[in-house]
């Protein structure tokens, strides 16, 4: 019997020696599993702000009484993180009971010449646990895209698709029109499809799927959000949700999280017309209560962001030029090899007076010493650091006693900053 760490150990191995064929691979661990695909679900995929939004649902739907299950990715500290019963990170008996289950399937299977990658066993894993766990429903994050992602299995009551950007080009597509396509393979035929407020071109690969599908289409639009008080800590406004208006405090801060506050709340009225009890008070409580580490998360006087792409950094950018502007900053950034394109860079660079780098602990960093190289190659003041400890010790120097520490670029790089500084991962 393997235990928890060794089950994740083995899981993340499969990162070298998994071999991704569309979703055969999936399909197969679950017949051989026995994991059917009866437990209710919501399938959200997006470039940004997919992860909020299934916080945002989950958390509703835990207010209104339901048993829940949540699996995203990536994890910020420790790999429990990704799979959630009632939104506490799974347990170290649970991960090691069903992820003995999971890498046993995986080894027969591997004799037939199936080669389950990490990412293909750690959704099995999670689907397993919330069925026999029993949830009443559960909140399923897309990793990439979503055609051939291997959540795409599960057929959910109501698919969400949030904000659309330029990101894993190297898959997904050069254009927003192509993404747009590959985030659309979520779409389920006669399966209601909520949609973040998206640009033409995006919407209309959306509709063009959903009349295919004969999939119910809603299409929402930033209009739908009036009356918006914001502040450094979260925002309120007035929503339209189906056609009912309906005031609601968001914690999470940034303008960029009213859309997604949009999204969430008309998921779940699509999902309140699908068998689920779920009032505008349990709408209203759950969101004001929810939480999403590393996502504009202010500790002290450090601001953590896993912004990790132009559309992630732009939201952070406005939030600062919103709320700090004159206030003195130093970045702490650390980026994936394939993450960073030149008007990321750019955007980067003008975060903070100063930059410090370093090597994020993933096989797609960027070394830190070329990231600083780049950044003086535009003209800013930019050094390297070895170590995390190293590179927040340098920033608070820095900075002083008024200033600010931003740190952004990569969520493992969040999800270090999270563990150094003592923040829980629970």
């Amino acid at each position: 019997m393997r235990s928890a760490q060794q089950v994740i150990e083995a899981i993340h191995a499969a990162r070298f020696t998994g071999r991704k064929v569309g979703l055969e691979n999936t399909r197969a661990l679950m017949d051989r599993l026995h994991i059917a695909t009866t437990v209710p679900a919501i399938h959200v995929a997006g470039t940004n702000g997919k992860g909020s939004v299934c916080a945002m649902v989950e958390r509703v739907l835990r207010q209104a009484g339901y048993a829940t299950g949540l699996y995203t990715s990536p994890y910020l500290q420790v790999y429990n993180e990704r799979i959630r019963l009632n939104g506490e990170p799974v347990a170290d008996g649970v991960l090691e009971a069903y992820g003995n289950q999971v890498l046993d399937a995986a080894a027969e299977l591997e004799k037939e010449g199936v080669q389950p990658t990490a990412f293909e066993l750690g959704t099995a894993l999670a689907l397993l646990i919330f069925q026999q766990q029993k949830v009443d429903v559960m909140v399923i994050e897309v990793g990439i895209g979503g055609r051939l992602d291997p959540t795409n299995v599960i057929t959910p009551l109501v698919s969400v698709i949030t904000a659309i950007g330029l990101d894993h080009m190297q898959i997904l597509g050069d254009t927003l029109a192509k993404i747009a396509g590959e985030k659309a393979g979520i779409i389920k035929p006669e399966t209601p499809v909520v949609c973040h407020p998206a640009e033409a071109e995006v919407a209309q690969v959306f509709a063009q799927r959903a009349e295919v599908l004969h999939a119910p289409l809603i299409q929402l639009a930033a209009t739908q959000i009036q009356n918006v008080q914001s502040g450094r800590y979260g925002s309120e406004a007035d929503y339209d949700v189906q056609g009912a208006r309906l005031h609601v405090a968001t914690p999470l801060p940034g303008a960029h999280q009213l859309t997604n506050t949009l999204t969430a709340l008309n998921a779940l009225a699509v999902l309140s017309t699908r068998g689920f009890s779920i009032s505008q008070e349990a709408m209203q409580q759950g969101i004001a209560l929810v939480r999403w580490p590393a996502r504009l998360e202010w500790a002290g006087n450090v601001l953590l962001d896993g912004g990790h792409n132009p559309q992630g950094i732009a939201a952070l950018t406005d939030y600062v030029q919103t709320w700090l502007k004159d206030t003195r900053r130093v970045l702490v950034t650390g980026v994936l090899e394939d993450h960073l394109q030149p008007d990321m860079l750019q955007s980067l660079s003008e975060l903070g007076q100063e930059t410090i780098t370093i090597t994020p602990d993933s096989p797609r960093a960027m070394q830190g010493e070329r990231l600083a190289e780049l950044l003086r190659q535009l003209g800013k003041p930019a050094q390297y650091a070895p170590g995390i400890h190293e590179a927040m010790q340098l920033a608070q120097q820095k900075v002083g006693s008024e200033g600010v520490v931003l740190v952004a670029g990569s969520l493992y790089l969040a999800g270090a900053v999270r563990t150094e500084l003592g923040l829980p991962w629970k």
